[in-house]
């Protein structure tokens, strides 16, 4: 009767068990990272630091089963895993390095670039917005706009395209791996309860 959280997917094998456990009925639910969906393991072959996360980056057959079985729903949600580390803990020898990356102002446009085209718009709203809100038991979040409701919205511009610039990025910190890639769609602004918290790009707060 317990449930079970799965986090951060990032293997073929992983993505058939949960398939088996969901079939059984096991009260499971599970999520991956984006840059798990997008980078794989050849990205590190340089040993740069920026590519080293937890779990590592996987092959071009398991970044497959990963975005099959975020479009079937074996794998339940998208989360950043966002991770700023500073300066002295990534440019620095790989065995050394702190694992994790920049994700947060990356993640919708990663999800619109790997996934758009097998589950829509509703379907990247479903799993970056109300599904992991049921799961955390938020009810605040993830609804659909209505009179009464509180306006926590994420204004999209889907035609744009934008280029990652670590030092346009609103963390302090600029361990991305996605420096230099054209990404499409833009987060033009956030709400929070009807109050502008981000809006182009910066922190309105």
């Amino acid at each position: 009767g317990a449930r079970l959280r799965v986090w951060h997917v990032s293997a073929a094998g992983s993505v058939e068990i949960l398939r088996l456990a969901k079939a059984r009925g096991t009260r499971v639910t599970a999520e991956v990272t984006p840059h798990h969906l997008l980078l794989t393991d050849t990205m590190a072959a340089g040993y740069d630091p920026v590519f080293k996360v937890n779990p590592p980056l996987r092959t071009d057959a398991d970044i497959a089963a990963l975005r099959a079985g975020l479009a079937d729903g074996v794998i339940d949600i998208v989360a950043t895993d966002h991770a700023p580390h500073t300066v002295e803990d990534k440019e620095c020898e790989w065995a050394y390095a702190r694992p994790g990356m920049l994700g947060l102002q990356t993640a919708l446009s990663i999800v619109i670039e790997v996934a758009l085209d097998r589950i829509g718009w509703d379907g990247i709203a479903e799993r970056m917005s109300r599904r992991p809100a049921r799961i955390a038991g938020l009810t605040e979040h993830g609804n659909d706009p209505a009179p009464g409701r509180a306006a926590n919205l994420t204004l999209v511009d889907p035609a744009a395209r934008w280029t990652v610039d670590p030092d346009q990025l609103a963390s302090n910190s600029r361990n991305t791996p996605y420096a230099g890639m054209t990404l499409p769609g833009r987060v033009v602004a956030t709400f929070l309860r009807g109050e502008p918290t981000v809006f182009e790009g910066k922190a309105t707060r």
